[in-house]
């Protein structure tokens, strides 16, 4: 009989306990999927956002984060525009306001540039239109946001108190535009007292994506200022503060919830081995050798570890896509784990499960086979 008949069978027998095993697996499982799926989630989209636009540097007073409380003089643009290895250079003015009537507390308003084709080039328009250079004091909704607050083209939205025109609805391939207010730059230095001030710049190395031209670029800029810092988009990605504490708070989560799983198997097994001490002494009797044994009790656990991965693979899919729609979390996180996100899942299942059978399973491989037959 094969061994994974035989560890299946041996489940079997003990259904109560082999579900309750499962299901503390499957909340790990769970776990994994879709808070890291989230935080995942939160940093490619981050790093499409930029991607998106054609750039390879962002351009910021250094810190290694968002620096939505700290500007840079818009002028420092032109600077980098005569350096020879420069190509498009777009400079941006970032806030973050809140609509607490609706549950939403973090919502991007971006300052465009009157030239800035990299973003209005690429939307498309749901209703309405895109803003113009004659437009002032006039904002763009994405899609996600619109839904959210219930606004349509041609209605009013209540930002820095005051009532904005929306002259159109918008949607983009990005999940955190989607959830984003745009106006014109000059309007938001205005309503946030920043007169002649932008967050940051993407900068296009010229040509674009060349690692040497890159490189030399982003030399040439930090020259210009020695408190501005010029990084590659996917490493500024990685600094952001905000980014590494979700990224770091998932997996503690997660890690905890492994150890909770690997306890409950640890907790099966024992229990498992300790009621079939009699019987695994007559198959020692019988001639199987101790790393036999070892493998059947490390199948019983792995036969757990894949009842789990069926049930909590589809429950942290099914909760990534909950908090891709829940209005709270849909400007920020997409609805769907990636298959990487799934692979690891499957790898910590199977870490618990290996941890948490191989004490029984050692322990029971090296009782004598005459001292197991009296069940001792």
């Amino acid at each position: 009989m094969r061994f994974v008949t035989i560890a299946v069978k041996n489940l079997a027998r003990r259904p109560g306990r082999s579900l309750l095993t499962v299901a503390g697996l499957a909340v790990a499982i769970a776990a994994v999927v879709s808070l890291v799926g989230a935080a995942e989630s939160l940093e490619n989209s981050y790093l499409a956002l930029y991607e998106s636009r054609g750039g390879d540097l962002v351009v910021q007073r250094r810190g290694g984060a968002v620096q939505v409380s700290r500007g840079m003089s818009e002028s420092f643009g032109n600077r980098i525009r005569a350096l020879p290895q420069a190509g498009v250079v777009t400079g941006g003015l970032l806030d973050i306001v809140s609509f607490e009537d609706q549950g939403l507390y973090t919502v991007f308003v971006e300052g465009l540039p009157q030239d800035d084709e990299a973003v209005l080039g690429r939307i498309k328009v749901l209703s309405g239109r895109r803003l113009e250079s004659s437009d002032k004091d006039c904002v763009m909704l994405g899609r996600v946001l619109a839904a959210n607050l219930g606004k349509r083209a041609g209605e009013t939205v209540e930002i820095y108190a005051r009532q904005f025109p929306v002259v159109g609805v918008y949607e983009t391939s990005n999940v955190y535009e989607n959830g984003s207010v745009f106006m014109r730059l000059a309007d938001l230095q205005r309503q946030i007292d920043r007169p002649g001030q932008v967050t940051g710049f993407l900068v296009q190395a010229n040509p674009p994506g060349n690692a040497t031209a890159i490189a030399e670029l982003q030399r040439e800029i930090e020259k210009l200022d020695p408190s501005v810092a010029a990084i590659p988009c996917a490493e500024f990605v990685r600094s952001v503060s905000q980014l590494q504490v979700t990224r770091t708070i998932s997996w503690v989560i997660s890690s905890m919830a492994g150890l909770i799983g690997a306890l409950g198997v640890l907790n099966t097994m024992a229990i498992n081995v300790f009621e079939r001490c009699a019987e695994i002494g007559a198959l020692r009797a019988m001639g199987w050798r101790k790393s036999r044994v070892v493998r059947l009790i490390l199948n019983e656990s792995l036969a757990l570890a894949v009842l789990g991965l069926v049930v909590g693979i589809p429950c942290g899919i099914g909760l990534m896509y909950f908090m891709g729609h829940w209005h709270v979390t849909s400007s920020l996180v997409q609805g769907s784990a990636s298959l990487a996100t799934i692979g690891k899942a499957a790898l910590m299942a199977a870490a618990m499960a290996t941890i948490g059978a191989l004490l029984p399973a050692l322990r029971s491989a090296s009782i004598p086979p005459v001292k197991a037959l009296r069940g001792s």
